[in-house]
């Protein structure tokens, strides 16, 4: 399925015509237990059914930048039984930086005690590309015309006698 909107993920289907770009975890506080669908695996780098995830490990793919801040948001989780969002970086194993958002919500047991969370990942690494594209394209075209800017204002110093700030 694809959503028109260039501003919009692309979603595209795997073979079983699940999107590849989404996927499903859980995470119960009792043992710290993950769990997560092929699509989060795949996104780590891991083929479906290959990896058993921990906290440890879901933290090892945190890009360096962001591992900080996930690594608190996961220990608030914890703490305080919450719900949360948070869009951060992962590194998959072959070295590829994916651009994550995560929701979940809470988890509660039959007495409605809350004993985990369960989300989402969204890959929106396409879309992030696509922006990254779009902003170098826009670089490019600043500069390809700074020449030109840069020419129309030494005419209008020489027309004028002004300075090169008025102008």
């Amino acid at each position: 399925m694809q959503v028109p909107s260039e501003d919009h993920v692309i979603l595209e289907a795997a073979e079983d015509g699940r999107p590849k770009h989404v996927g499903w975890f859980r995470f119960f506080f009792d043992g710290e237990r993950w769990e997560w669908s092929p699509e989060v695996e795949l996104m780590h780098g891991y083929p479906p059914g290959t990896a058993s995830p921990t906290t440890e490990l879901v933290l090892s793919h945190k890009h360096p930048d962001d591992y900080q801040h996930v690594a608190a948001t996961l220990d608030d989780v914890r703490r305080h039984h919450q719900a949360f969002s948070t869009r951060h970086r992962i590194i998959d194993t072959a070295g590829r930086i994916h651009h994550v958002i995560v929701v979940a919500d809470k988890v509660a047991d039959a007495g409605g005690e809350i004993v985990g969370t369960h989300g989402f990942y969204v890959d929106v690494t396409p879309a992030e590309d696509h922006h990254q594209e779009r902003m170098t394209a826009t670089i490019a075209e600043i500069a390809e015309n700074r020449a030109t800017i840069e020419q129309a204002k030494g005419m209008l110093m020489i027309v004028y006698g002004i300075d090169a700030e008025a102008a």
